[in-house]
């Protein structure tokens, strides 16, 4: 058997063919010079920039600002349309409404109390109920106390973690 025998059949078609793809191959600028690879790379640097601004947003802890409402919510979830699960509460005097000072003693009072059991609105003595035995205090845009029952994060809930008033003990 010859040299020529033991060859492949049209080795020459297919040996310039493949000469052809490793020219064109190499002539083919990076993927990075090319236009979808510069717009991948503007992509990917935007969506990392994005990412960062909304955890700085939502992660930055804020002080209570707003005393005079407290929001107990029911569960660590919010209710279909968007709003905080559970009810608000405030204390009303006949001199006006007084600030709280401790969010989730009130929040433990309303489930002492049964207001997130399954009651009778109308009833004049609703069932008492159960309180968690673990608390997260959150804090809404509007600065107002957020107090979920559980330890959870405050950003699953789109709300800000707590940031106690420390005085200044400088």
């Amino acid at each position: 058997m010859s040299d020529q025998d033991a060859r492949m059949p049209h080795h020459r078609e297919v040996q310039d063919l493949l000469i052809e793809q490793m020219r064109r191959d190499l002539s083919r600028p990076v993927w990075w010079k090319t236009l979808w690879g510069r717009l991948s790379i503007a992509g990917g640097v935007l969506v990392i920039a994005g990412a960062g601004v909304a955890g700085v947003v939502l992660l930055d802890e804020r002080p209570v600002s707003e005393t005079g409402v407290v929001h107990c919510l029911e569960g660590p979830y919010r209710n279909p349309d968007g709003s905080l699960s559970g009810a608000a509460a405030s204390i009303a005097t006949p001199e006006g409404v007084i600030a709280i000072d401790d969010a989730e003693a009130l929040c433990t009072q309303m489930w002492e109390a049964g207001a997130f059991e399954d009651n009778d609105p109308l009833s004049a003595t609703p069932t008492p109920g159960v309180a968690p035995t673990e608390f997260t205090t959150c804090v809404t845009d509007d600065g107002t106390a957020a107090v979920v029952p559980g330890r959870i994060e405050c950003s699953v809930l789109r709300l800000h973690p707590y940031q106690p008033n420390v005085p200044d003990g400088r």
